[in-house]
């Protein structure tokens, strides 16, 4: 959900914005947009005032502090355990062609590869603001080792549950193309 509209909220969230000019101006589905802002303050990449009745989403510059970044990291860890919790619960994801995956297995895929970018988004951030100066570089570190190890968790978990070959092979051409770890652009 949130992927295909970030770029497009982080341009019109330079300055305070509505959540229905944001809406207008992104275009597209309604809820798949609010549940994107919704993601980016969650993981700090927007932050929000009220105006009387409305809410305003500013994108933020600053440095994320250790507090935020702990509680982010905690609803990526819940996200994750309700993953691992599917895994378990699905027997197999591929129909029985071979080739093409359930319907459940698609959208356990589709719900990891959005977390996996969500990270990776994180990652890109981390890096921009080491180079910028504005967070040291043994926190960065500590910070990408953080979201690397949570990312490769949940990869090696799905492919450790589905060992035969052909499905292992179409869980990874999946997440080659559908993971954008370096297409953001923050």
């Amino acid at each position: 959900m949130t992927t295909i509209y970030d770029d497009k909220i982080f341009k019109l969230t330079s300055n305070w914005r509505t959540t229905n000019d944001i809406v207008r101006k992104v275009g597209g589905d309604k809820s798949a947009i609010i549940n994107a802002l919704k993601r980016l303050l969650e993981i700090g990449y927007l932050e929000t005032k009220l105006d009387t009745n409305k809410v305003l989403y500013k994108k933020t510059d600053t440095v994320q502090n250790e507090f935020d970044f702990i509680q982010m990291m905690s609803v990526f860890e819940f996200n994750q355990k309700t993953e691992l919790n599917i895994i378990n619960q699905i027997p197999t994801i591929m129909m029985n062609d071979g080739v093409r995956f359930r319907k459940k297995g698609l959208d356990l895929l589709e719900h990891i590869q959005k977390e996996v970018n969500r990270s990776y988004m994180v990652i890109i951030r981390i890096d921009d603001q080491q180079k910028l100066g504005t967070m040291s570089f043994k926190i960065a570190k500590e910070r990408k080792e953080k979201l690397n190890k949570h990312i490769k968790k949940i990869l090696s978990v799905i492919l450790n549950k589905y060992p035969e070959e052909k499905t292992r092979k179409s869980i990874q051409e999946y997440f080659e193309k559908y993971t954008m770890e370096s297409q953001f652009k923050i």
